[in-house]
């Protein structure tokens, strides 16, 4: 037979020949011949006997001509697809085509790296050929194998045909990559004998050198180095290392010069990570750098040259004689076959181990057990044996020996000692071992040891077991501790099977490329009760239902009977995207159509090549009559009948069953059905499918359910009879849940009861118009009673739902706002708006409501898609949202409260409900606004801010100006002004946007470098600030513009305009160098990427999308999957500063990494809070003039002017807000450290409070963390500040709301404030009579206080003096009025970009910390409550005459301290009156005291000031003080304990006074000075004056001062008092 065939095969090549000397001409005729004999010389008759002949000719013709040319010492390769009309000949697979120098491993790394690759490789033709060739690389001469010459190359000419790829960009990267694998190949065989030239230098450096090792530990060392020499080892690299420095900066370097093979290039790493040994944890450095003289591991790296599996390296260690490991000689390659093969006992070094585990073993070599053992061992994976301690291997060896031939799986581990991988024995029976076992198991181990498996090795002999070896890579620092039994009694439950026959079916129904891709994609998809159930032939119709599903979504199906069945059976299949159909969906079609169902099996379609989960349901069937059907006749028409129901009249999901199974109405099933909608946004653990099945099983308890619903929300119920039924109903709940045993049923149902007695209202049953049933439902929600909801919870929200939408509206209290989103996030848009709620309480801190937000998603849109059919249905939806929260919410009418009809409450009155624009309604608000109407509610046009008679934010630019106040802070404070100077920005959004339009033309400075939105990128590389901006103005004027519509003859050199559907853009020079771009092409993506973290000043964003995430953040925790492709880590931002115009630009995480390492940015609710504000703004003046015009003292029409002429106004109040805000950040962060003690109680008073802070929600930092950053040094970032900012003011508002404080007839005055100045005067009284007077000034005061004092003010005070909240508030009112601090902020403000910003923040600080001294004088020294009026009144002119005077009543030593400071501040350019106000009010935190001593004696209060000041230098009091304030405190009692001594100091000093101006009593004493009054109080008591003095010169002469010595001097101080 072998004859016959070379015999066929011979035919054919001389068939091949004879072509030649047809088509060729005479004079080459021979040198063709002679390449094609050559060529297929040896090939095997098998490969080519199937070939046409033309196609054989072709082939040796095609690489003979492509490598008739070649560079010396280079490979030359290509990759194509032969076809006929252009190659001359033509192959079903890709051809690839390499000429090279002839050298060992060119076959198995070319076959390798293919199959590397995911390519089949169907033929390997590969002659070794003799040529001349001229210098330039020409052939000259092909010779015969047996012709001598001199001048001779010997050359390989490989052709291949693999799977055929019809990608170019495919061909390419195939080309690439053996580019790179020869290459690695050259070096190694070039360098091979360079090598083992090596390995016997180290031999005989070993054998001189000095070590502590014995020599017999020696001299084994060397015998294996000689081994692994002598042809047992393939030498594929070689390197020197030494090991330098000590402790964290200890690492290896390499010897210049050392490297050859793979590792000539010193970056080449084949351990990751391991060189940095002083940053390696502390068993991986002392394993490395341990005295054993040789390591035997595996590299981190697979080997691309000969054999693809993870290189050996062989380790020796460089050690002195004193034992430190000073380097290492590190060889890797790959051990021989022969090696593997020998037996261990002849190999140095394995030879002593196995002798020892043998020895330790303690069985006699000659027993039974003793040989078993040792051919155990000689049988045992050569690299384990290698790799492995003795210890590892003994345990291994003897639990193997244990199993004794039992058939029964057995797992045996092994730890890398630098965690890169696990190695895995697993013995199996032999019988049932398959590739889908092993592959199983491959996936469970990588899922155990969180790892990949990187290689698998099987043994299959003559023992009843087989044995797999698998090697798990692994990340260091992130292996489980895994439980070894348990994991082994999973494996030994995994073995199931299926055929393999549906690869070779997909591609004999499919063709090979298609088949193969479709097997790809199918290979583990089907569930095994599938593939019990169908032939892989049966699968393949599935297969194109399935992809017909995926492609477009809908419902595919198919009715069939298979061979066998009976005429009267019917068998149907549906198949659907993402999740299963439910059973009860389609029961009442086929009940409807007189079809039975018999059986029904699901089928989850799930695998990582699928992009979507498929279901498939198969039925079986009957007709109701029992007769035969003719299923060709019945098929379309039982499909189409299907498709109308399925889009039709009524809902169809496994709910429905209850209407049978449980008697319920229809409408109870929806009641029932919504609350399981809502159980599925909120994160419940358990499917719909599961819920509906667990109410099928439990019908009686869902007619409980129903019951008890009825009986809490039906209006006709007896009110009297309500609670005690409920109660009952409840209670037989209870009794029923005791026979349920599914535990998690138990649960579902559990849910269910307590979302019903959560439910506080519903307008289930309100009628409409008509008198039936509402088309939605909605719920009224107590948030806080719901169980298991996800953090944040909300206060309250209402669920809104109906076949058409679903809607939630989150509150975070009882006035609450924020803007309405259109979702599409159908399966999870509550988790998405529960985000933006969280991130709207913080943006409504400075507001008079707190965050609320709402969202729904549209269920059915259109079918036609078009944009105005989708606006249109969503606008329906929208509407069904609005009407579903005003049917449950009280309306009001003059002072009284109306419920809503036919609506039971179960909460108290609750009228105030607002809503807002946001993504995808920002034009909706006079829609909102008309349903509001037409239910007649309260707020009217108020209920939706930004309406047509309200304020446009887009045209007001409120919420781009409101972030670019945070901008200009930012680029202020690090000396750049940006409205005056050029700056580089890069932005989100396009010039049609609100937030991005109205920012990028903001400043006329702007350098708008690049942009992109969803449809094209936009970049320019220099632009003209001014041309640029007015083109960008041209653009935002347009009704609607994109990046296409810009002028493109503005754009400097190297820019463009580029779409996003581009497959690649040709990088330019300027982009290379803008932006940092090494290649010459990159996508769109890559592009997109490349901006984000360009070097530039400003980083914009203006539109939606997430783009910034955490380093140590996935994807998925960024919930933003439409721009996974483009995000980048905040580490690799190029921008000084973020500007989050848009929200959720940026994730918390990553604006703190960002702020970290010395990025500039605050939050998106600190930054464009002033939509929302502007919203508050507009809602409260409506409020306010709905009244006016009620009571016809004014027309609507006269309102809406009004309403227009205050459109700046209302903007300047607005942007206060943030500019405010930011300026409090800053403030914290100067702080730093200082502050940070403080900033760590509040946030543990913030997590007891009633607010409950979560740091992990909020991503605040642990204690630990903070103890880590206070010993670095680093304090809160922007960021981190900005959450607890706003948890402050909410913690405020919240304790000062209930109180009587906004009640004081005193911030009356900070109400009529929170208005435009237009509304003063003659309105006053309407808006001290407005609705929310008392939420607006609990409201300002909050904003107040914590944008002026910190977020730490109030709980630092409570902690100095237990004083409660509105207390406090109360002070800081009283000291910002007596001192007149709101003129010195205005004043301080007004410098910006006159000053340095680090001199205003300064001057700041020094107004804060009087403010701060001032309240706290006032919560211990006056009665409570506080009187505002009263105080104000008694130290207001003092304190004022005491400001203007100052200068006189001062001792010269203070004085001079004072115009220190001040002359400080005016040279950097303060005006000279702010900056002496500024530098005195230290002197000034006393002004109170002397006030008070004034009133008290009776004295001016100058010549009380006069006394007083010379007391504080007489006693060096003022010195004391302000040594306290350079005490270092080790903790936050020390802390208090100091602020309890200075407080004493000024006690003393007021006590002091008081004492020494008694002297004036004394006639002769009237006109005396201070001085003489001081000298003559102490003359009184001598002794104890001497004693202070002396103690005050002591302390004075100390090198320092701590806490001890103060203790000391107050005491001293008491004691002088007391004579």
């Amino acid at each position: 037979m072998r004859d016959k065939l070379h015999t066929l095969k011979q035919e054919l090549v001389d068939g091949v020949i004879a072509l030649a000397e047809e088509r060729i001409a005479k004079d080459k005729q021979a040198e063709a011949k002679s390449f094609i004999k050559q060529f297929y010389a040896n090939v095997a008759p098998q490969d080519i006997l199937s070939e046409e002949v033309e196609d054989l000719f072709g082939s040796a013709l095609s690489i003979w001509a492509f490598g008739k040319t070649r560079a010396p010492g280079a490979a030359k390769i290509r990759a194509y697809n032969p076809r006929f009309e252009s190659a001359g000949w033509q192959s079903p697979h890709t051809v690839i085509e390499i000429v090279n120098d002839d050298m060992p491993f060119l076959v198995d790394s070319v076959t390798t790296a293919l199959t590397a690759q995911d390519l089949t490789v169907h033929l390997v033709i590969h002659p070794i050929l003799k040529l001349n060739r001229s210098s330039s690389g020409k052939a000259e001469a092909l010779l015969d194998q047996d012709e001598p010459s001199d001048d001779m190359i010997r050359e390989s000419f490989m052709q291949l045909r693999i799977s055929e790829q019809s990608s170019a960009e495919v061909l390419s990267s195939i080309e690439a990559e053996l580019h790179s694998v020869l290459d690695d190949v050259r070096a190694s065989v070039e360098d091979w004998r360079t090598m083992r030239e090596k390995v016997l230098d180290v031999v005989t450096e070993i054998g001189v050198r000095e070590t502590p090792h014995n020599r017999e530990e020696v001299s084994e060392v060397i015998d294996f180095l000689r081994w692994i020499e002598d042809n047992h080892f393939t030498f594929l690299g070689y390197r020197e290392l030494d090991y330098v420095g000590t402790g964290k900066a200890a690492h290896m370097e390499v010897v210049d010069g050392s490297g050859l093979g793979i590792l000539r290039k010193p970056e080449t790493s084949v351990f990751g990570g391991l060189r940095e040994l002083g940053k390696l944890p502390e068993d991986v450095r002392s394993f490395l750098t341990s005295p054993d003289l040789l390591l035997i591991m595996k590299a981190n790296r697979k080997a691309r040259v000969h054999r693809p599996v993870y290189m050996d390296t062989i380790i020796v260690k460089k050690i002195d004689k004193t034992g430190k490991v000073t380097g290492e000689h590190r060889f890797i390659g790959l051990f021989t076959s022969v090696a593997y093969n020998q037996s261990p006992g002849e190999i140095p070094m394995l030879r002593q181990k196995v002798q020892r585990i043998v020895s330790r073993g303690g069985f006699a070599q000659e027993s039974h057990d003793g040989k078993a053992l040792i051919n155990i061992l000689e049988t045992y994976p050569r690299d384990e044996l290698f790799q492995a301690s003795e210890d590892a291997l003994l345990a291994t060896s003897i639990g193997v020996l244990h199993l004794q031939e039992r058939q029964k799986t057995a797992l045996f581990v092994r730890s890398d000692p630098f965690e890169r991988f696990v190695s895995v024995i697993i013995f199996v029976p032999r019988d049932h071992y398959t590739t889908q076992i092993r592959e199983r198991f491959a996936d469970i181990l990588a899922h155990a040891f969180k790892g990949h498996v990187a290689a698998f090795y099987t043994q299959m002999s003559e023992s009843v077991l087989a044995r797999l070896h698998f090697i798990v890579a692994t990340e260091r620092g992130a292996v489980p501790d895994v439980d070894i039994e348990e994991l082994e009694h999973r494996l030994a439950d995994a073995a199931r099977s299926w055929s393999d026959k549906l690869h070779q079916t997909l591609v004999e129904a499919k063709g090979e490329e298609q088949g193969n891709a479709l097997h790809r994609r199918y290979r583990d998809a089907f569930p095994s009760s599938y593939r019990e159930a169908y032939s892989a032939q049966g699968a393949i119709y599935d297969i194109e239902r399935i992809e017909e599903t995926m492609a477009d979504g809908s419902l595919a199906m198919n009715l069939f009977r298979p061979i066998g069945s009976e005429e009267t059976q019917l068998y149907l299949k549906f198949f659907h995207i993402d999740m299963p159909v439910p059973l009860s969906d389609v029961m009442p079609m086929i009940e409807n159509m007189g079809v039975r169902v018999l059986s029904e099996r699901p089928y989850e379609v799930v695998s990582k090549d699928l992009p979507n989960t498929v279901w498939i349901h198969d039925f079986e069937m009957q007709l109701r009559s029992g007769q035969s059907v003719d299923i060709e006749a019945m098929r379309q028409p039982f499909h189409d009948a299907f498709e109308a129901v399925w889009n039709g009249r009524m809902e169809n999901d496994g709910f429905n069953i209850l209407i049978l199974q449980a008697g319920l109405t229809w409408r109870e099933v929806a009641m029932l059905r919504a609350y399981a909608k809502y159980l599925r946004q909120a994160a419940f653990t358990f499917s719909q499918d599961y819920m509906e099945e667990t109410l099928a099983e439990n019908a009686s308890i869902a007619k409980l359910l129903a019951r008890l619903f009825d009986v809490r929300f039906n209006p006709e119920v007896d009110a009297d009879k309500r609670a005690k039924t409920a109660t009952e109903i409840t209670a037989e709940i209870e009794a029923a849940l005791d026979n349920v045993a599914n535990l998690d049923q138990d649960r579902i149902i559990r849910r269910y009861l307590n979302l019903i007695q959560s439910t506080m209202r519903t307008n289930y049953y309100q009628p409409d118009a008509d008198g039936n049933p509402k088309s939605y439902i909605s719920f009224k929600l107590d948030s806080q009673s719901v169980e298991d909801l996800p953090l944040p919870r909300p206060l309250v929200e209402i669920w809104v739902f109906s076949p058409r939408t679903e809607a939630v509206h989150l509150r975070g209290g009882r006035v609450a706002r924020g803007g309405i989103r259109w979702s599409d996030r159908r399966e999870d848009f509550r988790t998405e708006i529960l985000g933006l709620m969280k991130a709207q309480q913080v943006k409504n801190a400075v507001i008079v409501p707190v965050g609320s937000k709402g969202g729904f998603v549209v269920k059915r849109p259109p079918v036609d898609g078009t944009r105005e059919a989708m606006q249109a249905e969503a606008i329906e939806c929208y509407k069904t949202m609005m009407r579903g929260m005003l049917d449950i919410t009280d309306n009001i009418s003059g002072t009284d409260i109306i419920p809503p009809e036919h609506v039971v409450r179960h909460d108290e009155n609750d009228p105030y409900l607002v809503v807002a624009a946001d993504k995808g309604t920002a034009t909706f608000s006079d829609i909102a606004n008309g349903v509001s109407q037409e239910y007649g509610f309260w707020l009217d046009d108020a209920f939706a801010s930004g309406g047509s008679a309200g304020y446009d934010h887009k045209k007001m630019a409120i919420t781009a100006r409101g972030a670019w106040e945070s901008v200009k802070r930012h680029f202020r404070e690090i000396g750049t002004d940006i409205q005056t100077t050029d700056f580089s920005v890069i932005g989100v959004g396009d010039m049609s946007g609100d937030v991005f339009g109205n920012g990028m033309l903001l400043s006329k400075h702007i350098k708008l470098i690049g942009a992109f939105n969803h449809m094209h990128i936009f970049f320019d590389p220099n632009p003209d600030a001014s041309k640029t901006w007015a083109e960008r103005q041209r653009l935002f004027d347009l009704p609607r513009s994109s990046w296409t519509d810009y002028d493109t003859k503005l754009i400097s050199k190297g820019g463009g305009i580029y779409p996003r559907s581009l497959k690649s853009i040709e990088t330019t020079p300027e982009m290379k160098s803008v932006l940092g771009i090494k290649a010459d092409k990159v996508t769109p993506n890559d592009l997109i990427r490349a901006m984000l973290m360009a070097q530039i000043d400003l980083l914009w964003f203006g539109g939606i999308g997430t783009y910034i995430k955490e380093s140590g953040e996935s994807s998925a925790d960024a919930g933003d999957r439409a721009n996974d492709a483009l995000r980048i880590n905040a580490k690799e931002i190029g921008a000084k500063v973020v500007g989050e115009g848009a929200n959720l630009g940026v994730t918390q995480r990553a604006r703190i990494e960002y702020a970290l390492a010395g990025g500039r940015i605050n939050t998106d609710a600190i930054d464009n809070s002033a939509g929302v504000d502007c919203s508050d703004h507009e809602v409260n003046i409506k409020i306010l003039l709905g009244g006016v015009v009620t009571d016809g003292d004014m027309t609507r029409k006269q309102r809406d002017k009004l309403l227009e002429e205050m459109t700046d106004e209302v903007a300047t109040l607005v942007l206060k807000d943030n500019y405010d805000q930011s300026q409090a950040l800053t403030m914290a962060v100067t702080e730093g450290t200082a502050l940070l003690d403080a900033e760590s109680r509040l946030i543990r008073e913030l997590e007891r409070s009633h607010l409950k802070l979560n740091r992990a929600v909020e991503f605040l930092p642990d204690d630990e963390t903070l103890s880590e950053r206070m010993a670095d040094g680093q304090g809160l970032t922007r960021p981190e500040l900005a959450v607890l900012l706003a948890y402050a003011k909410m913690e405020l508002y919240d304790e000062i709301l209930p109180s009587d404080l906004p009640d004081d007839p005193m911030l009356a005055e900070d109400l009529i404030r929170y208005f435009p100045a237009r509304l003063h005067g003659k309105m006053n009284d309407a808006i001290r009579g407005h609705r929310l007077k008392r939420e607006i000034i609990a409201t300002y005061v909050a904003n107040s206080m914590i944008n002026r004092v910190g977020a730490t003010f109030v709980n630092a005070v409570r902690e100095q003096t237990g004083d409660a909240s509105p207390d406090i508030a109360r002070a800081y009112i009283v000291a910002r009025d007596v001192f007149g601090i709101r003129r010195l902020w205005s004043a301080v403000e007004d410098l910006d970009n006159k000053v340095p910003a680090i001199v205003q923040t300064e001057m700041l600080q020094d107004i804060k910390r009087l403010v701060e001294r001032a309240a706290v004088w006032f919560l211990r020294s006056e009665r409570r409550p506080l009187d505002l009026q009263a105080l104000t009144g008694t130290y207001l002119n003092g304190v004022a005459e005491l400001t203007t005077e100052l200068d006189k009543v001062l001792t010269d030593f203070h004085r001079k301290a004072v115009q220190k400071k001040a002359a400080k501040h005016e040279a950097a350019g303060v005006p000279k009156e702010l900056a002496r106000g500024v530098a005195s009010a230290d002197i000034l935190i006393s002004g109170c005291d002397i006030v008070r001593l004034s009133g008290q004696t009776g004295e001016s209060v100058l010549q009380v000031a006069e006394v007083y000041f010379a007391i504080g230098h007489e006693f060096s009091l003022d010195w004391l003080r302000e040594r306290a304030d350079h005490v270092v405190a080790e903790s936050h009692w020390q802390k208090m304990a100091v602020a309890a001594i200075v407080e004493d100091f000024y006690s003393h000093q007021f006590q002091l006074a008081q004492n020494v101006l008694a002297e004036r009593s004394n006639g002769k004493s009237k006109k005396a000075t201070a001085g003489a009054l001081i000298e003559q109080w102490e003359g009184r008591r001598s002794d104890a004056s001497a004693r202070m003095e002396r103690l005050l010169a002591d302390l004075q002469a100390a090198d320092g001062v701590d806490l001890s010595m103060l203790a000391v001097a107050n005491g001293q101080f008491r004691s002088l008092l007391a004579h």
